[in-house]
């Protein structure tokens, strides 16, 4: 048995953040019904098609028009059987559909509600919409980044977005276990700043000790020395030199004592402050070999280190195949469609696609059906186009 089976969560959210937290669930057990406008959801069109269908497996598809009552009654239905309602709308917006936490806590105390925003539902900023690159501004993160001495840079995905999906997974999951002990539902209150501010914990401590911001120093750091992407006679490697122990394993196991002995980089603060005369060192001896030969040799040392890939390589890796770290289903129409796995690796509840993707309100008959409507109400409600779907 699966660890959410029998919970039945509404996932109105869409783009990343929500839906990556619903898939979640759903690969958890959980029922979950990708509520969505009658067109779909405005992302569906990206990635000629395989947008939706990698972020939403193990859902079933409902179809509404919340702006008329046919759709609002429908949805009403549901939230009262429901244990999770998911939303992701600027915050007023779901007040105005009718859904409001007020509302809906009513109609069900026990409902776990879990809003995502960009900013939360309360500070100044709180009426904005939200989107990964713009809190990667806002939080320092972009700031953070980039070539040394060089441009600020977007990090290169949506880390923010993707946390803050796992944290409303998780959020849920110890509301659900709340629920479990007292009987009571409540609100959860996610917002991709506050999870990006999480992101930034230890340049928040640095600063906190030396009113220091973060410089951009490409692959490497500005407190640990040596770290970061040196490049070799074929791919390059990274290595993380984060105390004096692993800057004496990474001598000894190239072999150069000369280095361990030079009173320059004796210690992590003297490395750093020795920066640039140590990194073209590293860099010339990691010139004259291939990342083979050297990661050959730093690994079973237990040197941290790596090559550095690109996403086709990392995906390519027999450890990425080892772990099931990608899933590849094939969609009708669009083909085969490859999506990053669940990370989440119970050892009594291995997960599965036990369904793919919905399309566009897929399930809404048969959804509609477990909650009491007739065939004759569902054609009544289509002719209002207030519903879609099969």
């Amino acid at each position: 048995m699966l660890p959410l089976s029998d919970t039945l969560v509404l996932d109105l959210t869409q783009v990343i953040a929500g839906p990556t937290g619903g898939q979640i669930l759903g690969d958890m057990g959980a029922d979950v019904i990708k509520v969505e406008p009658l067109n779909g959801e405005h992302f569906r069109p990206h990635f000629g098609g395989a947008w939706v269908p990698s972020m939403n497996r193990n859902k079933r598809g409902l179809a509404l028009d919340l702006r008329t009552s046919g759709g609002r009654d429908v949805l009403m239905r549901l939230v009262k059987k429901a244990d999770v309602f998911m939303e992701a709308f600027t915050p007023g917006v779901i007040d105005k559909l009718g859904f409001g936490w007020d509302v809906v806590s009513t109609a069900n105390p026990r409902l776990v509600y879990a809003s995502v925003s960009g900013y939360g539902q309360t500070g100044p900023y709180s009426h904005r919409a939200g989107y990964d690159p713009c809190i990667q501004a806002e939080i320092g993160l972009m700031d953070a980044t980039g070539p040394f001495k060089g441009e600020m840079c977007r990090v290169g995905t949506a880390p923010i977005d993707y946390s803050t999906g796992l944290a409303c997974a998780a959020g849920i999951a110890f509301a659900l276990l709340h629920r479990h002990k007292t009987g009571k539902g409540q609100r959860l209150d996610l917002s991709l700043f506050d999870v990006g501010m999480h992101l930034m914990s230890h340049w928040i401590t640095n600063h906190g000790l030396t009113g220091e911001d973060p410089e951009r120093m490409g692959t490497s750091n500005t407190i640990l020395c040596p770290l970061r992407v040196f490049p070799t006679k074929t791919q390059p490697v990274f290595i993380a030199g984060t105390n004096d122990a692993f800057w004496k394993l990474l001598c000894t196991a190239l072999g150069k004592p000369d280095w361990l002995a030079d009173t320059r980089f004796a210690t992590n603060k003297d490395r750093v402050a020795h920066r640039a005369i140590l990194e073209p060192m590293i860099e010339a001896y990691f010139l004259q070999h291939t990342a083979d030969e050297l990661l050959d040799k730093l690994i079973p040392a237990g040197m941290p280190c790596s090559a550095a890939y690109k996403i086709s390589e990392a995906m390519a890796t027999d450890h990425a195949k080892a772990r099931g770290s990608v899933l590849e289903v094939d969609y009708p129409g669009i083909g085969s469609v490859k999506s990053a796995n669940n990370p989440i690796k119970l050892s009594d509840a291995p997960v599965s696609v036990r369904r793919k993707s919905p399309g566009v309100g897929e399930h809404t008959v048969e959804i509609m059906h477990e909650v009491g409507y007739s065939d004759g109400e569902i054609a009544a409600l289509r002719e209002a186009k207030a519903i879609a779907g099969t």
